[in-house]
């Protein structure tokens, strides 16, 4: 059994994929598995992933019709033997010597988190996402700790973890097929509820290319429903759950229920004002709920007001 497998989805990747896929088999630590999730790209991305299979046979190819990252990144999930579990974006690649450095500090937690870099393709200029190194500690008691932090790269992002294998498969942690934004808030949150053990080192290992029009940074109202649903199945699932600190989580929630009131003609049905009532534990999200149970557009407003004083 591989110490790591390493899933990649990609989707018409031909531009970016072999700088990725070069940044992982150019590593001078071998006991890994890569494997690449071809989601019914029309391009070259194919043909690519032919010429690489034949040099390395510790790449497997998996190819499906077109159904989005989530789905690819079950597919991968299904297949992996590693021990652990890595994901990496075909548009992303990792540092030199990071696999090295990941094998020398995995030591049986469910979860290890790595800092990053982000690569901006319009100026060529690189910005630090840091983190700070932790010996261990619960999942949710990091995810209380550090969901909040404002970072370059925000918290849920799924690649800057590794994740137990085991620990994946004890709680049937998967991606929700059919989501094409919002999918790592979802596996991300749930991940640290279950986690019985998270440890972080301060190396950055990751670099994150930021490409103008990508998904994370596009308005679409499919995208948006998206956010929306995942919004909905983590209030389902934590409002209704005892014994757990949850002011955080709550704090998230409230949040994304006035954010999606803040856009025109977006309202919400009775329980889920009922959901945004119960969620606002700061006096400034229960100033904003009042506001917005009297009308949206005046929470609109509100805002703007607020926009204009900064």
């Amino acid at each position: 059994m591989s110490l790591l497998s390493i899933i990649i989805p990609a989707y018409n990747a031909e531009n970016y994929l072999p700088r990725c896929l070069d940044s992982i088999f150019m590593q001078d630590f071998t006991n890994y598995e890569v494997i690449v999730i071809n989601d019914g790209s029309t391009d070259r991305t194919a043909a690519i992933l032919d010429s690489y299979a034949i040099k390395y046979a510790n790449l497997h190819v998996i190819t499906q019709k077109n159904q989005g990252m989530a789905s690819a990144r079950n597919h991968g999930l299904a297949q992996a033997t590693g021990e652990y579990i890595m994901f990496v974006d075909s548009d992303d690649r990792i540092i030199e010597h990071a696999l090295a450095i990941l094998a020398q500090h995995i030591g049986g937690e469910d979860i290890l988190g790595f800092g990053s870099r982000i690569f901006n393709e319009t100026d060529c200029t690189y910005t630090n996402n840091s983190v700070a190194a932790i010996a261990s500690t619960t999942g949710w008691d990091y995810f209380n700790r550090e969901r909040l932090i404002s970072r370059p790269v925000h918290f849920v992002c799924i690649w800057q973890r590794v994740y137990r294998r085991a620990f994946l498969e004890e709680h049937g942690l998967r991606f929700v097929d059919g989501l094409k934004r919002a999918e790592d808030d979802l596996f991300t949150t749930i991940a640290f509820l279950h986690a019985r053990s998270v440890k972080a080192i301060a190396d950055s290992l990751y670099i994150y290319h930021v490409r103008p029009g990508s998904i994370t940074r596009s308005s679409d109202p499919k995208l948006d429903a998206d956010s929306w649903r995942v919004q909905q199945i983590l209030a389902d699932t934590f409002i209704p759950m005892l014994g757990i600190n949850k002011m955080v989580i709550y704090q998230v929630l409230a949040s994304n229920y006035i954010n999606h009131l803040s856009i025109k003609d977006n309202t919400l049905t009775a329980s889920e004002w009922q959901q945004f009532r119960e969620v606002c534990v700061t006096p400034r999200h229960r100033k904003l709920y009042f506001i917005a149970h009297i009308s949206p557009s005046l929470l609109r407003l509100y805002n703007r007001l607020c926009s204009s004083l900064r």
